[in-house]
């Protein structure tokens, strides 16, 4: 196939384009806004498609491969490989749900972990995260100089539940009260996710949930709110 066939099978692809939308979740028409191409070194041609959800208007990225095959240097002989990327990505989108709970300084933090988590710069993501959960901590009135387990279990609002996961999460027992003790050596995806999945947790019992109760009782009693 030449590089002239692919752009007329993507411009098939993408007339009346239905995707899942990684803002609104749902399933629904896309307009295109923008279709353009690069040929990396080895000869594939990368399509970059800007689209518009049509019900939540929010901007969605994908990329489209055709891979040149490497048995033929002479002419173009480019093979449909498919969709590849797509931004953002489910795990950047799910952040949204922390924004209107979480501090922002906390959520900032966090955030840059998991950008880093998703580039598999597991270091990097670990200390955002210990960032983040340090600062949270802090802000709930944890003391600056104790380890960070000790924080957590002399932290009277959380559940023995959450005590309890984080004294089984395994970075955690290497962390002093200071940054030049995080101890990554050892760090690795797993590690890297585990820390994640903790602090989700931590955001939804800490801030996400109280801030769903006051919400609801807002609704529910708004006279009684405002007195």
């Amino acid at each position: 196939m030449k590089k002239t066939e692919t752009k007329s099978l993507v411009d098939s692809m993408i007339k009346d384009f239905i995707d899942t939308c990684p803002h609104c979740d749902a399933r629904a028409h896309f307009q295109m806004l923008f279709n353009d191409s690069h040929t990396t070194s080895k000869g594939d041609v990368i399509y970059y498609i800007t689209f518009r959800c049509v019900p939540c208007k929010k901007l969605m990225l994908k990329t489209m491969e055709f891979q040149q095959n490497r048995y033929n240097d002479n002419a173009e002989d480019l093979k449909f490989i498919g969709w590849q990327d797509k931004f953002p990505n489910d795990k950047i989108v799910y952040l949204s749900k922390f924004e209107e709970t979480v501090p922002e300084d906390v959520l900032s933090d966090f955030k840059e972990g998991v950008l880093s988590l998703n580039n598999k710069c597991y270091k990097a993501a670990v200390s955002m995260f210990r960032r983040s959960l340090q600062s949270a901590l802090l802000n709930l009135g944890a003391s600056a100089d104790e380890d960070l387990v000790v924080q957590i279990k002399n932290m009277d609002s959380l559940t023995k539940d959450i005590k309890d996961w984080a004294h089984n999460v395994r970075i955690f027992g290497n962390w002093g009260a200071h940054p030049q003790d995080d101890n990554l050596k050892e760090v690795d995806e797993k590690v890297a996710d585990e820390v994640r999945m903790f602090i989700e947790e931590f955001f939804n019992y800490v801030y996400v949930m109280p801030g769903r109760v006051a919400k609801a009782r807002r609704t529910t009693n708004p006279k009684k709110e405002e007195k």
